[in-house]
C-alpha cells in the first residue's frame, strides 16, 4: 500500500466491498447528540477489516485506535482518515483510552487472550463493545463478561454477524415450518489448505512493539514469530484453534436455527497430522456435542481443502424429510437430488448497524454476550475434550463437567499479573 492510500485502495486490500461502503448510504441520519464515538482495540487484522466497516457509517466517528504494535498505528490511522475524513489518535495501550469521556464504545479485535479483560475493563468504564469471536479464550471468562455487561448496564455485541443475516431469518422460519422432519444431527465443518507456519526460534521482540502488553494474561513468554501475528491462533495461550476461529460461526448458526443451549457430553479427536511445524492446536479435529435428541458434529481440516455440499465452510441440518445446508451466506434444501437455493449475505453490515443501533436504544443485539458465551462454549468443551482425548460429560445448569477435574480446571486460566479481572465477577 503507498504512503498515502486512496479510499479504492483501501477498500480493497481491507477486503471491504462496495456493499459495505454502501452502508453509510443507507444509515440514518444522525443528530449530534446520537453520534457514537468509537476506539478500535486491536489493528492487525480483524480490527482493519472492521475499521472499514465502521469508518464509512454516517453517525460513527473513530477517535482512538490502540495496538501493542506500534508499526501498525499509523498506517491504520490514515486508512481510516480515507475512509472517514478524520485521523484517529493512535496508542499502544487501550487502558489510556478507557477513562475518555468521548468515547462511548470499543471495538475489540485483538487476540483471543485479550477479548474477556478487555471487554470486562470496558464494561467497568460504562464503554459498549464490540468483541470479535470467540467471545473468550475460556468458558469462565465468558461468565465473567456476562456479569461485566450486565452490572455496568452495557451493551456487549459477539462477531457472529450471520445472526443479524437476513438468510438465517428466513431459514430458522423454514425449519420451524416442520418441513425438514425430525432433526437428528448437524454438521459443521471448514475445510481449508493454510500453508505449513514451519518452525522458528526465539528471537528479539521487534522495535515498536510492547510485547509483555501483547501476551497480557498470557504466560511470560520469548518473543517468536509463530506465536504473533495471527499465527497465535494455534498456541492454547493465546489462541483457540480452528474451532474457536471458524468452528465458532457454524455453531453459532446451528444453535440459533435450533435453539439450543449447551450439552450433555462432548468427545473430540484429530491431531497434528498435515504439517510438522510449530503448531499446537490441531490441523485435523472432529468434534461431536451430544444433546437428549441431537448431535452436533464438528469437523476441519487445514491442509487439502475440499467441500461438502460444494462448500469449504457450512453447515447441514439433517432432518428426517430434508436437508438443510448453508455456506454462511445462503440456505438450500436438499430432497434427494433435487436442491432449492436461496441467496443472501453474510450479515457483516447488518450486525454493524445492529450493534450501533442498540448502543443508541439500549436493545438486546442481535449477537448478545449470553448468546455469544454459549456458542463459544462449544468451542471450549470441544478442544477441552480434544486435549484430554476424554469423553466428557458435562452439566449445561452448572456449565462445568461432571467428574472430572482436569476438565474443570481447563474451564478458566492463570492471570499473570497486573493482567486481572476485576474482583466480585463470577
Amino acid at each position: 500500500m503507498t504512503a498515502n492510500p486512496t479510499r479504492r485502495q483501501f477498500i480493497k486490500a481491507s477486503g471491504a466491498t462496495a456493499a459495505t461502503v454502501s452502508l453509510s448510504q443507507i444509515a440514518w441520519s444522525e443528530s449530534k447528540n446520537d453520534q457514537i464515538t468509537l476506539a478500535i482495540l486491536g489493528l492487525n487484522g480483524r480490527g482493519r477489516y472492521l475499521a472499514a466497516q465502521f469508518s464509512p457509517l454516517d453517525g460513527v466517528e473513530i477517535a482512538a485506535i490502540a495496538d501493542p504494535d506500534s508499526r501498525l498505528l499509523n498506517e491504520r490511522a490514515m486508512e481510516i482518515e480515507v475512509l472517514s475524513g478524520k485521523k484517529p489518535d493512535t496508542v499502544q495501550d487501550f487502558r489510556t483510552l478507557l477513562d475518555r469521556k468521548d468515547i462511548d464504545a470499543v471495538v475489540v479485535a485483538t487476540p483471543d487472550h485479550w477479548h474477556a479483560l478487555a471487554t470486562i475493563w470496558a464494561c467497568e468504564a460504562s464503554k459498549d463493545v464490540y468483541v470479535e469471536k470467540p467471545a473468550s479464550h475460556n468458558l469462565l471468562e465468558g461468565k465473567m463478561m456476562i456479569e461485566a455487561a450486565k452490572r455496568n448496564n452495557r451493551v456487549v455485541q459477539v462477531g457472529t454477524q450471520r445472526r443479524s443475516a437476513p438468510f438465517l431469518a428466513e431459514a430458522k422460519e423454514y425449519i420451524e415450518s416442520g418441513k425438514l422432519g425430525d432433526i437428528g444431527m448437524a454438521r459443521v465443518w471448514y475445510m481449508s489448505n493454510r500453508p505449513s507456519i514451519g518452525k522458528k526460534n526465539d528471537s528479539p521482540t521487534p522495535e515498536g512493539v510492547d510485547y509483555d502488553l501483547w501476551l497480557g494474561p498470557a504466560p511470560k513468554s520469548p518473543f517468536n514469530e509463530n506465536r504473533f501475528h495471527y499465527e497465535w491462533h494455534w498456541n492454547w495461550d493465546y489462541g483457540t484453534g480452528e474451532l474457536g476461529n471458524n468452528g465458532i460461526h457454524g455453531l453459532d448458526m446451528v444453535r440459533a436455527l435450533l435453539d439450543i443451549d449447551l450439552p450433555n457430553r462432548v468427545t473430540s479427536g484429530g491431531g497434528l497430522r498435515m504439517y510438522d511445524d510449530d503448531r499446537i492446536a490441531p490441523d485435523i479435529q472432529i468434534s461431536t456435542w451430544e444433546y437428549p435428541n441431537l448431535s452436533v458434529v464438528w469437523e476441519h481440516r487445514q491442509r487439502g481443502g475440499g467441500t461438502l455440499y460444494g462448500k469449504s465452510f457450512g453447515v447441514a441440518l439433517y432432518g428426517s424429510e430434508e436437508i438443510l445446508v448453508s455456506g454462511g451466506s445462503d440456505w438450500e434444501v436438499h430432497r434427494g437430488k433435487e436442491v432449492e437455493t436461496h441467496k443472501g449475505n453474510n450479515g457483516m453490515g447488518e450486525h454493524v448497524l445492529n450493534f450501533l443501533d442498540c448502543v443508541r436504544t439500549r436493545k438486546t443485539p442481535n449477537a448478545s454476550i449470553e448468546q455469544g458465551h454459549l456458542s463459544t462454549s462449544l468451542c471450549h468443551t470441544g478442544n477441552i475434550a480434544y486435549r484430554l482425548r476424554a469423553n466428557l460429560e458435562f452439566d449445561p445448569e452448572k456449565q462445568q463437567f461432571t467428574g472430572n477435574d482436569d476438565a474443570n480446571a481447563l474451564l478458566g486460566r492463570d492471570y499473570r499479573s497486573p493482567y486481572t479481572p476485576p474482583e466480585g465477577l463470577v
